[in-house]
């Protein structure tokens, strides 16, 4: 018989796993955000990114939220009604290799497979401040599942 400590132990544990792109992974990357360390506020103001996956397996087409300037201030779903900065999208098999690790947005941007719009110039002037996040969601990553098509 599983000790208490164990059982808690497991129940946790179930507790941490979430299903690629549901509301409770959104939720996790939103937890995660806010664990993320103060940086230097930067002179390009706030940058609002809505990734969209279409072809979620049980969903359909989802939309999220990522707001962020020296760090990632919020993940959130749905997104309000004003327009992001930048718009990602996608279908469901490539986004789950992206988030795998399994391609590369650049290898997805040559295919065909990822299109982005909007102020893309206002994502590239955030570069550096993206790339010193490194890899804040790693956490929700390893507690992800990826419901098959």
């Amino acid at each position: 018989m599983p000790s208490a400590r164990s059982a808690s132990h497991t129940a946790r544990s179930v507790r941490l796993v979430a299903e690629f792109l549901s509301d409770e992974w959104i939720a996790a990357l939103h937890a995660a955000a806010l664990d993320a360390p103060p940086g230097n506020p930067t002179a390009d103001g706030v940058l609002v990114v809505e990734p969209v996956v279409r072809g979620v397996p049980g969903r359909g087409e989802v939309r999220y939220r990522v707001t962020c300037d020296t760090v990632v201030r919020a993940v959130t779903a749905p997104p309000d009604r004003t327009r992001p900065d930048v718009r990602i999208e996608t279908d469901y098999p490539t986004a789950v290799a992206l988030a795998r690790g399994e391609t590369n947005a650049q290898a997805a941007l040559a295919a065909g497979k990822l299109r982005i719009s909007g102020d893309v110039a206002r994502l590239a002037a955030h570069a550096g401040a993206l790339a010193r996040l490194g890899d804040l969601f790693g956490a929700v990553r390893a507690g992800t599942v990826y419901p098959v098509p």
